[in-house]
């Protein structure tokens, strides 16, 4: 039976709220979208809640209009991509490209949102963590609409293949159509679509972060070049420039960073995606307040840095809680 009152209702629905938040991550590859999936799918959920006609599937009648939001979203803009799947890596040591400004970019978003959502469906390929992958994420971008939804209905939330279809108003056979080719797509991709292949792309090594971080604020580039990985890649969005090899990364940093000071910039630990992360801060002018201006994600790779994505997307700021501002040291 349905929800007898709009109370009811809401006591049914509320569980669910992080989890769907997540869902609209993943599907629209924008933390700052989140909130915004979540009050449109309460809204359109309220509207319909006397079709709900067993309070025992809950799940996913609201998966169903939750996804129908992201698609209908994905009708009126660009997906959002990485860097490297949208413009060639660069070679010279040379400036980022000019930034690209318009929301094209994939986000990263809080672990803080991991928090009360249910951590592994039976029915799920994935655990939690390792479906908000940033490499995860960002290649669920690259499929369609329908291969996206399809495999995280699917793969990520649990949904049989008859909830999938019905909740994309399609068959089971061109649901399981679209879920094969989305693993194939997957596996392509990150070189295996196995949990274990996702989760290899989020490691990382306490020991190796703090003699990262160590380096920067010492501004010691000998120190952070010696960290870097033969197959280190950068990437900086909304700048489209993304550097790949270890050689390449040397003289892009010091290029970059061949100028710096001890203390110039400093870092606060966060985290993101389900992994640690930094919150990356610089001065305005010398002496001046340390402002923040990046969220860092980095990983390691058989003892050395492997990733460092630098996103300098001022709009996702807030979502992680950290200051704006630090003092002058």
């Amino acid at each position: 039976m349905p929800p007898k009152d709009d109370a009811a209702f809401l006591r049914s629905v509320e569980p669910l709220r992080g989890a769907i938040r997540l869902h609209g991550y993943r599907m629209l590859g924008s933390a700052h979208d989140g909130d915004d999936v979540v009050q449109e799918t309460w809204l359109r959920a309220w509207r319909a809640k006397d079709s709900l006609e067993d309070e025992a599937l809950v799940k996913p009648w609201l998966y169903r209009i939750a996804t129908n939001v992201c698609l209908d979203e994905l009708k009126r803009r660009p997906r959002r991509l990485f860097p490297t799947d949208a413009f060639p890596a660069t070679e010279d040591a040379k400036p980022p490209l000019p930034r690209i400004e318009e929301p094209v970019w994939l986000e990263p978003m809080p672990s803080a949102w991991l928090e009360g959502v249910e951590e592994r469906d039976p029915q799920a390929r994935y655990a939690l963590k390792e479906s908000v992958a940033l490499a995860f994420v960002a290649t669920l971008q690259c499929l369609s609409p329908l291969q996206r939804a399809t495999l995280l209905l699917r793969d990520v939330v649990g949904l049989s293949a008859a909830e999938t279809a019905q909740a994309l108003a399609t068959s089971v056979e061109a649901a399981n159509s679209a879920l094969f080719r989305a693993r194939s797509a997957i596996g392509s991709k990150l070189g295996g679509a196995e949990p274990a292949d996702v989760a290899a792309t989020t490691q990382v090594d306490p020991r190796l972060l703090e003699q990262y971080v160590r380096a920067f604020e010492e501004a010691n580039l000998d120190a952070l070049v010696a960290l870097f990985h033969e197959d280190m890649r950068t990437t900086m969005p909304p700048a489209p420039t993304w550097i790949s090899g270890r050689a390449a990364n040397e003289r892009f940093y010091r290029l970059m960073f061949g100028s710096i000071v001890p203390r110039q910039f400093l870092h606060l630990r966060i985290a993101a995606n389900g992994q640690p992360a930094l919150a990356f801060y610089r001065p305005r002018a010398p002496g001046a307040p340390h402002t923040l201006s990046a969220i860092q994600l980095v990983t390691t790779r058989d003892g050395a840095i492997a990733t460092v994505d630098h996103f300098m997307l001022p709009e996702v700021y807030p979502l992680f809680g950290a200051p704006s501002e630090l003092p002058a040291s």
